[in-house]
């Protein structure tokens, strides 16, 4: 089963957040165990968290909203950006 990244998480200033919560949170929000979580450390910048599941993830759409949703309820400030409004890549030919 091939994966992507659906979404991108920052956290507000200092909150953390732990990998298996994040991870519970998503998959969650998902409605899949095929999920994973990674952390990207970025320098001085911000850490972002990249929140992955299958590229045949039904409600892409649906999974975010319940993500934001879930956040706010447990209290963290962030910021997120999606890739599931974004058009899928057309498809490579060769000749």
């Amino acid at each position: 089963m091939e994966h992507m990244r659906w979404l991108t998480l920052r956290l507000g200033n200092n909150q953390s957040i732990g990998p298996q919560v994040l991870l519970n949170l998503w998959s969650n929000a998902c409605e899949t165990n095929q999920s994973s979580v990674t952390r990207d450390m970025q320098g001085g910048r911000s850490t972002a968290y990249a929140l992955h599941a299958p590229t045949s993830l039904a409600y892409p759409k649906r999974a975010e909203l319940r993500m934001r949703k879930l956040l706010e309820e447990a209290g963290y400030t962030f910021t997120m950006g999606s890739l599931a409004d974004r058009p899928a890549p057309q498809p490579v030919r060769f000749r």
